[in-house]
């Protein structure tokens, strides 16, 4: 994970301007742990920044994708998420609740996937679905009734 600091320097140096909006997209994304959508970030940003556009919250998300600090996510086909992870991760999405969970994909599948014939893979994301296991025991606990 990063830190606003770090994340304000990774943009510099890739040689994009740190506004006063991106740097509060970084801060509702420091620290971090759940998959925010664009839709939250872009209401929790409309508290500071009444006029900010969705144009800006998504081209911010592009920005900070390239820059290596965010991984946007479209797991359900259609909403953005954000994930303030840039680690080589997957993500779980509960079919339930529709809560979304990493997972680590380590060794020998990241090396496989990229290396994926003879194209150069610049990321990877691998998404799986099914129930977390809380929906999981409503699921069983409801299938004992008669």
């Amino acid at each position: 994970m990063w830190t606003v600091e770090e994340a304000r320097e990774r943009l510099k140096s890739y040689g994009a301007k740190v506004t006063i909006q991106r740097l509060g997209i970084l801060k509702l994304l420091e620290n971090r742990k759940d998959h925010p959508p664009a839709e939250r970030i872009y209401n929790e940003m409309r508290e500071s920044f009444p006029t900010i556009s969705f144009a800006t919250i998504y081209s911010t998300a592009q920005l900070l994708q390239d820059a290596g600090l965010i991984q946007i996510i479209t797991i359900d086909g259609k909403r953005v998420f954000f994930d303030p992870n840039p680690e080589v991760h997957g993500h779980f999405r509960c079919e339930g609740c529709g809560e979304i969970f990493d997972f680590p994909v380590e060794g020998k599948i990241v090396d496989e996937l990229k290396s994926c014939a003879a194209h150069n893979v610049s990321r990877v994301q691998l998404y799986l679905y099914g129930l977390c296991s809380q929906c999981a025991e409503k699921v069983e606990a409801g299938s004992g009734r008669d």
